[in-house]
């Protein structure tokens, strides 16, 4: 069976950091991967997330849109179809590569424009697509003008018409998807399922002493992550003269990111193995996202022992609720009771019992073994 990807190689990227779990664990077996990447940069470097996956089993086609802005694209059309137009060129390069390579089912990541070019292909071409939901672009593009807003709606709308199949990563994602994307309470069939988490964390067995009083964020700086809520809490911390370090990690510098306070240490994207011995330098990470379908950073660090914050919005939240890890989740509305929590929390070793649970429900074969099942259904 050959299955089609959407890739990409951001590092910190929720979508690579699944891609490359479920790419690890099915390498070398009878069901291969064609990755197309739509790379928006005329220069960068090679992938090297994904060169230790054999060529014969791991077909990798990059395709360039340097010269097509999305934004600038977005702004002079007046709807989805004028866009598509723009993008056709781009659209009968992947039809040429899906045509060549044939593959069985497309598995798509996401719902911004890449996914959506690929969607169009996809239909055109007549190959099944299972839409593997990674941010809700609706609430991704909320704070845009209303035309952008309307027009990306659309984009989203579309992407699940196209699909023949949804996997959502919590009920949380498909809930959002059903009141505010398609406005009904039923949709195409889904299933929901958790990202899995590579085994470099669900099999650490050694749980280290957890270092107190050092809490970071880990993520880009879009209005969606709420930033704004982790700098604020820093502040009152330091107010309430609670001694602590804090770190981001997101490879911007602190004038790259406004009101960013001096005593905030900034860090650049890492690899899995260098984001591991990270986590274990912490005492807490906090996730206040205002939405998150899943979150795969604070998950991958509690498998490793080490406690989070996260927001009640998060996808991820759920697993927590599941497994009795209610401490974990908050309402970031009341920084006041966040920054108790965190004082609280910070340092905390979590419940072995309870975390053995977690592995469990994020591993990657369990995982990766229902994502095949759903995509072995569209084999020929």
């Amino acid at each position: 069976m050959k299955v089609a990807i959407n890739i990409t190689r951001e590092p910190l990227g929720g979508i690579t950091s699944v891609n490359l779990n479920l790419f690890n664990y099915l390498h070398g077996s009878n069901i291969s991967f064609l990755g197309i990447e739509l790379n928006a940069f005329r220069e960068c470097k090679s992938p090297v997330v994904y060169r230790h996956l054999s060529p014969e089993w791991f077909n990798h086609q990059i395709i360039s849109i340097c010269d097509f802005s999305i934004s600038e694209i977005v702004k002079n059309s007046n709807s989805l179809k004028d866009i598509e137009k723009k993008f056709e060129p781009i659209i009968k390069i992947v039809r040429k590569i899906i045509k060549k390579e044939k593959p069985d089912v497309f598995l798509i990541n996401g719902t911004y424009y890449i996914p959506w070019i690929i969607s169009i292909a996809a239909r055109k071409e007549g190959i099944p697509v299972v839409l593997w939901y990674a941010g809700v672009l609706a609430k991704e593009t909320a704070h845009f003008p209303e035309k952008e807003r309307q027009i990306f709606l659309e984009m989203e709308k579309s992407i699940i018409k196209n699909s023949s199949k949804i996997i959502f990563p919590s009920k949380i994602c498909k809930d959002a998807v059903l009141r505010e994307v398609i406005n009904s309470k039923k949709t195409k069939e889904g299933s929901i399922i958790p990202n899995p988490i590579s085994p470099l964390f669900t099999k650490e067995k050694k749980q280290e002493k957890v270092i107190k009083n050092k809490i970071a964020f880990i993520g880009r700086n879009a209005p969606i992550k709420n930033l704004e809520a982790f700098i604020s809490l820093h502040l009152l911390l330091n107010k309430k003269k609670w001694k602590h370090e804090a770190t981001i990690i997101n490879g911007k510098e602190h004038k790259a990111i406004k009101n960013m306070p001096k005593d905030i240490k900034i860090i650049p994207m890492m690899n899995s193995e260098e984001m591991k011995y990270f986590y274990k330098k912490q005492g807490l990470i906090i996730s206040p996202s205002h939405f998150e379908t899943f979150g795969n950073v604070p998950v991958e660090t509690l498998c490793i022992g080490v406690p989070v914050l996260v927001n009640e919005n998060m996808g991820c939240s759920e697993l927590f609720s599941q497994v009795g890890l209610n401490e974990m989740i908050i309402n970031f509305d009341d920084l006041e009771i966040v920054a108790k929590r965190t004082i609280n929390l910070c340092g905390k070793v979590p419940d072995t019992a309870k975390l053995k649970n977690l592995k469990s429900l994020v591993d990657c074969e369990s995982v990766s073994n229902q994502i095949v099942k759903i995509l072995k259904d569209f084999s020929i």
